[in-house]
C-alpha cells in the first residue's frame, strides 16, 4: 500500500510543475464521432472495437530510461561496479594457446547513471580455499 500512496503523490508532485508534460487523448471519443456518420453495419463494427478503446490521458516525459523500456528477456540491472579478475585468454593460431590476462574493474551501465558512480566495493578473499 505504501509504494501506491507513494506514487500517487509522485505523481500530484510532478503535476505542480510548471513544465509537466500532459496530453489528453481522446480516443474513445474520437471514434464514437466517426461512428455517428457511419452506415448501420460499419457502426456496428467499430462500436464493437470501441469497446476496447478509452480516453487517457498521458503524463509525465517523452521518452523513458533505457532501463524502463527494455522488453528483453532478464531483468533491467542498476548501475555497478564489476570487480577487476583474472582470466585465461585464448590466443595464438588456431586459440590454441592461452595466456593469464587481468580483466580491470568496469562500470556496467555507465549510461543510466544519475548522480555519482557507485562506489567500488570491497571484496576479501577467504584464506581458506
Amino acid at each position: 500500500m505504501h509504494a501506491v500512496v507513494s506514487y500517487v503523490v509522485k505523481l500530484f508532485l510532478y503535476m505542480g510543475l510548471k513544465n509537466a508534460r500532459r496530453v489528453e487523448r481522446n480516443d474513445r471519443d474520437d471514434a464514437l464521432k466517426r461512428a455517428k456518420g457511419l452506415g448501420e453495419r460499419k457502426r456496428d463494427r467499430l462500436l464493437k472495437r470501441t469497446a476496447s478503446v478509452y480516453n487517457a490521458i498521458l503524463v509525465g516525459p517523452e521518452t523513458l530510461p533505457a532501463q524502463a523500456t527494455s522488453c528483453g528477456g532478464g531483468s533491467a540491472v542498476a548501475p555497478h561496479w564489476r570487480r577487476g579478475h583474472f582470466r585465461m585468454q585464448p590466443c595464438g593460431p588456431g586459440w590454441q594457446e592461452r595466456k593469464l590476462i587481468f580483466v580491470a574493474p568496469v562500470l556496467i551501465h555507465a549510461d543510466q547513471l544519475q548522480d555519482e558512480p557507485p562506489a567500488p566495493k570491497a571484496y576479501c578473499a577467504d584464506a581458506r580455499l
